[in-house]
């Protein structure tokens, strides 16, 4: 069966995603990113602040600058794991993995016997059919059950990290989820633009919104996802982790109900409510 995932294309200048060495793989941030991360959005910053201090360039102009800064970001920092890894099979499914879920937004009980963390990138393809057709009836069928975790990804293009961006700006308005519908019933209008109007729609504060998209302020956020899920070995978006234990790409909602019960069954003693 074919894993439908949006993939990451390596580049000259990128290497293959690491993959764990152990099956248990805790993902710690390395100092040397946050000093490249710091030093990129410090220039990025600087550059954004200028031409909106002056107003002397039209809107789609500090877009497209905004567009450019951006995706340097990412890419800016390095590509190695906090962890040693030497495989190339990369996530196992029969293996447990430790992934932090620190700061991230969330749906459901924290105490939730299910906790299920995905990877993904508002432009990517199959976690929009997730989210179309699995996410809701999913939530709604384990109500109470679950804790549903969402990470940043982005991989596929510009947009991608934008996406990111406008979403940890929602999220300190706790908005995200209104957002993240809201992104993905557009994925076409992936913009400074968009993300503002939506904004003013949710009732938000447009001007503390628009500050921190503008500034940037969580990319460090935003990086971190990126880096702990290349030191997991994630080259592909949806990637999900249920318990610990990966379940890749936009897979029925068949697959899901199963790892869930699965877990439901272990914590009854074997059987499932």
């Amino acid at each position: 069966m074919q894993i439908e995932t949006e993939q990451q294309t390596p580049t000259p200048q990128t290497t293959p995603p690491p993959t764990p060495a152990t099956p248990v793989a805790t993902v710690q941030p390395a100092t040397v990113n946050y000093i490249v991360v710091g030093m990129v959005c410090l220039v990025i910053g600087a550059i954004i602040g200028m031409v909106i201090t002056q107003r002397s360039s039209p809107v789609s102009d500090v877009d497209a600058i905004i567009n450019r800064a951006v995706a340097t970001a990412v890419a800016a920092v390095p590509r190695t794991a906090a962890a040693s890894v030497d495989n190339d099979q990369g996530l196992d499914p029969s293996s447990t993995y430790t992934v932090s879920t620190e700061g991230d937004p969330f749906l459901g009980p924290e105490d939730a016997p299910i906790t299920i963390i995905e990877f993904g990138d508002f432009r990517c393809g199959y976690c929009k059919r997730f989210h179309d057709e699995t996410f809701d009836p999913l939530l709604a069928q384990y109500e109470g059950q679950v804790r549903y975790v969402f990470r940043d990804y982005p991989i596929l293009s510009q947009e991608s990290l934008l996406s990111a961006i406008a979403g940890t700006c929602a999220q300190d308005q706790g908005q995200f989820w209104q957002f993240h519908e809201l992104m993905y019933a557009n994925q076409n209008a992936l913009n400074r633009e968009q993300f503002i109007s939506y904004a003013t729609d949710l009732g938000m504060d447009v001007s503390a919104f628009t500050t921190c998209f503008d500034e940037q302020s969580h990319m460090d956020e935003i990086v971190q996802d990126y880096q702990d899920g290349q030191a997991l070995g994630i080259t592909g978006t949806p990637t999900f982790f249920i318990n610990g234990t990966p379940l890749i790409g936009a897979q029925p909602i068949e697959q899901f109900q199963l790892q869930f019960d699965a877990v439901l069954a272990a914590a009854n003693g074997g059987t499932t409510n």
